[in-house]
């Protein structure tokens, strides 16, 4: 059962890390307004991203107009003021993972069943504080105080010239976001650190009161010291 309880949990632990890579980790589900409704109707567009389809985009440089965007001396204050918050979003993602890697290791070298327990329910927290982060750094942009037809328009053209100027007033207030929250990656990771949790307390709430003393306080290793006889018979 000790053998079952290390596999399990060290399965649960790895299986976190292709929930990060290959599922949902950024929702955005937008309406076209103004001079996109007329060309792309007014049905809602969602794009699912992934870290494997963010980084297939870059690869073939679909997000290019986006290096420019970042780096806009004129982004809107409502975009400065909650950036903080996606930092802290992905260091909650980023310690999610960290945790995850140290179970790993509890799993194979310990029997450290109360840490396990510990850090899965870290895990679970630092995933539901990434969603709440992120929510914070989503809210201007889904409450409409950010114009992001605008903003695409400056980067993808430069914030000066006549071309610029033309192309962001036709989309400027064009694109409204309806919602911006993180994906099915981020719920998945957290409820595997759930299960670890309830895995784990179930194994050792059903273990033997000898066996938890034997954790607890495991016997100390007894040295073989040869007497000079034994090292005579040598």
């Amino acid at each position: 059962m000790k053998i079952l309880n290390r596999i399990v949990t060290f399965i649960l632990a790895v299986a976190v890390f292709p929930a990060a890579v290959t599922r949902i980790i950024i929702r955005i589900v937008m309406t076209p307004g103004g001079v996109l409704s007329s060309v792309m109707g007014e049905a809602g567009i969602e794009e699912n991203l992934s870290v494997i389809k963010f980084i297939d985009y870059i690869q073939h440089g679909t997000l290019d107009f986006l290096k420019d965007l970042f780096v806009l001396e004129n982004l809107p204050l409502e975009v400065n003021a909650v950036k903080g918050w996606l930092f802290a979003s992905g260091a909650m993602l980023a310690l999610a993972l960290l945790i995850a890697l140290t179970i790993m290791g509890c799993a194979l070298f310990t029997q450290a069943h109360k840490t396990v327990m510990g850090l899965s329910a870290g895990g679970a927290l630092s995933c539901f504080l990434a969603m709440s982060f992120f929510s914070n750094f989503a809210a201007p942009f889904v409450e409409g105080k950010v114009d992001i037809g605008g903003i695409l328009g400056q980067s993808m053209e430069g914030a000066e010239g006549i071309m610029g100027t033309i192309l962001t007033s036709l989309i400027s207030g064009s694109v409204e976001i309806n919602v911006f929250q993180l994906g099915n990656a981020v719920v998945t990771m957290a409820l595997l650190f759930i299960g670890i949790l309830f895995w784990t307390f179930a194994y050792y709430i059903t273990l033997p009161a000898e066996a938890k003393a034997a954790i607890k306080n495991p016997p100390a290793k007894e040295k073989k010291v040869k007497t000079k006889k034994e090292k005579t018979s040598n």
